[in-house]
């Protein structure tokens, strides 16, 4: 890779989208994690310009991108996102919702067709373990000290122990726990293939500092989405993990957290989320074809709890709908959920394609257990809006493009750095 500049600027922006809270507070002054962000954009936008490589790079980029059914799928569904902001309530939640999901698009494409260094890869793949790892252990100081613990998550529940849940630097224990998922499984599979001592044991201390962030975040979501993913590993990979399957759950249960937080799971019946989805169909219902128009849900979320008082949830006039596929029938009707299930679809056939295509241990490893986080955060996504919550999905799109990276570059040897 030979802009140096925009290479610092990917290792910074894969550390600082975790551990900076969304707004970071300086003498007052307020920095967003988006400004890495768009400096990446905007050094990437100038070597176009002064650089003939640069800009070769992506034109040839250009023609590839649009060979694929998955880069065709993103394009298409954010054009599908864009047209729906002329019929939404909100236009400028509308507006707001395309340019993100247009940021992934473009982060996706810089990474795919500008890092073509292995070195730059592995070194990326490595800072985004570091930084969950170093998000799990501001985590755990956090469940000793309550440091950066916003007061709406403190007194949580009744009866228990630990009457809080832990959110480190993801502003939602929901979002920690679902961050984390995509990490855990990697490591796993890390763990179970790396051969050197000293590096299996690495991968399982960091595989137990980030479970253990998993079950202080209390997030049922991500609990259910976990055993799944570990019942996956064990019919994919080996399955005389079983035995460590029952044995951990057993062990799990010494936890007072877990006892208490899977009581909870007796009354998922009357999870405030049933009625959320409830209010979803009966959008899909009212706007079959285009939807309510993008990020829109929450904005007549108020209208219709007027209308069905029954499925209204506490004080809220606005609320998320809780499901990620829910959201996108709902806001961009039936163009927009069959492209994003296509988009979807087309994601795991690559990321599968890439374990069997590379032969460089590492990233086959990294890649059998993120394949199982990609199952896991779709099921997840079920009952959350994962693939809406910027410091989660990001990093999805990220280890993604990385994994497009290594195929479009797997005809050739990586460059030296």
């Amino acid at each position: 890779m030979k802009n140096k500049l925009l290479c610092y600027l990917l290792y910074l922006y894969l550390i600082c989208q975790a551990l900076v809270p969304t707004k970071f507070k300086l003498n007052e002054t307020i920095f967003y994690g988006d400004i890495v962000l768009f400096t990446i954009i905007l050094v990437y936008l100038i070597s176009i310009f002064i650089s003939s490589d640069t800009r070769k790079r992506f034109m040839v980029g250009l023609g590839d991108f649009f060979t694929s059914y998955w880069s065709i799928a993103m394009v298409l569904l954010a054009v599908i996102m864009g047209i729906s902001t002329a019929y939404a309530a909100d236009k400028m939640l509308s507006i707001s919702e395309t340019i993100r999901f247009t940021l992934y698009i473009i982060i996706y494409f810089i990474i795919k067709y500008e890092v073509n260094s292995k070195k730059v890869i592995d070194n990326m793949l490595k800072l985004y373990i570091s930084a969950c790892v170093m998000v799990s252990a501001f985590g755990i100081l956090q469940y000793f000290t309550k440091i950066g613990l916003d007061k709406k998550f403190i007194y949580y529940g009744k009866g228990l122990s630990v009457d809080f849940r832990i959110t480190s630097t993801m502003d939602n224990p929901n979002s920690l726990g679902a961050f984390l998922a995509l990490t855990v499984f990697p490591l796993i599979a890390l763990t179970i293939y790396e051969e050197a001592r000293i590096k299996k044991l690495l991968y399982a201390g960091s595989t137990l500092i980030i479970l253990s962030n998993i079950i202080l975040s209390m997030s049922r979501n991500t609990w259910l989405g976990i055993l799944i993913g570990l019942v996956l590993i064990v019919i994919m990979y080996n399955w005389k993990g079983i035995i460590l399957l029952i044995l951990g759950g057993g062990i799990s249960l010494i936890i007072p957290q877990v006892r208490h937080r899977i009581k909870d799971f007796s009354s998922i019946l009357e999870d405030p989320r049933i009625k959320m989805w409830k209010i979803a169909v009966k959008m899909i219902k009212d706007h079959p074809v285009l939807g309510v128009g993008n990020g829109n849900y929450t904005v007549l979320y108020g209208d219709y709890i007027k209308k069905y008082p029954q499925l209204k949830y506490g004080i809220y006039t606005e609320f998320p709908s809780h499901n990620s596929y829910l959201k996108i029938q709902s806001e961009l009707g039936i163009p927009g959920i069959s492209v994003f299930i296509l988009m979807l679809l087309s994601i795991l056939i690559r990321i599968k394609e890439m374990i069997n295509v590379t032969n460089d241990k590492f990233y086959k490893g990294f890649y059998r257990g993120f394949f199982v986080s990609v199952i896991v955060f779709f099921i997840m996504n079920i009952s959350d809006n994962l693939f809406f919550v910027p410091k989660v999905s990001m990093y999805f799109w990220i280890l993604v493009a990385i994994s497009e990276a290594i195929i479009y570059n797997n005809s050739y040897e990586f460059n030296s750095y």
